[in-house]
C-alpha cells in the first residue's frame, strides 16, 4: 500500500462523482444532482478528514517542516468547504448559472489542490511513514455504492 496511490484514487473517484452532478443537471435531473453533489460532498469530506485528522498531523511529527505545506493544504480544504455550500444550493434551486460557476470555482481549486497533494506530501508521506496509517483512510471516499477507492 501507498499514501500516493491510495490517496490519489480517492482523489479519482472523487473527481467521478463531481462529474455526476453536471452530467445529472444537464439531463434536467436535479434531484440526481442534488445526490451527486451530497455523495461527492460526504466522500471528499471523509478524505479530508483523513487527511486532517491522521495524515497530517504524522507527516507534522516526523517531518516538522512539513507543518507549511500541511497548512495550506487544510486552509484550502476550508475553501472547498464554503464552496460545497454553494453547489448544494446551486443544485437544490436548480440555477444552472449559479451551478456552472460553483463547478468551474471548486474544479480550478481541487486540481490545483490534489497536483500539490499528489506530487508533494503524498510521495513525503511514502518515503517517511510507515503504511499503518492507510488501514484509516479505508472509509475516506468510500462510495455510495460502498466500493472503496
Amino acid at each position: 500500500m501507498s499514501y500516493q496511490k491510495t490517496l490519489a484514487d480517492q482523489h479519482r473517484a472523487c473527481d467521478a462523482e463531481f462529474t455526476k452532478i453536471e452530467q445529472a443537471a444537464y439531463r434536467g435531473d436535479w434531484g440526481g444532482a442534488v445526490r451527486a453533489a451530497q455523495t461527492f460532498i460526504d466522500d471528499t469530506e471523509a478524505h479530508f478528514d483523513f487527511e486532517e485528522q491522521s495524515l497530517f498531523p504524522a507527516l507534522e511529527a516526523s517531518m516538522p517542516s512539513a507543518a507549511g505545506p500541511t497548512s495550506v493544504m487544510r486552509s484550502e480544504h476550508d475553501q472547498m468547504r464554503e464552496l460545497f455550500a454553494g453547489l448544494l444550493d446551486a443544485t437544490a434551486k436548480r440555477d444552472e448559472s449559479a451551478l456552472a460557476d460553483a463547478v468551474e470555482t471548486l474544479l480550478l481549486l481541487m486540481q490545483q489542490h490534489n497536483m500539490k497533494e499528489e506530487n508533494v506530501l503524498y510521495p513525503i508521506a511514502d518515503r517517511s511513514l510507515a503504511d499503518d496509517l492507510l488501514e484509516g483512510a479505508k472509509g475516506a471516499g468510500e462510495g455510495a455504492d460502498g466500493t472503496d477507492y
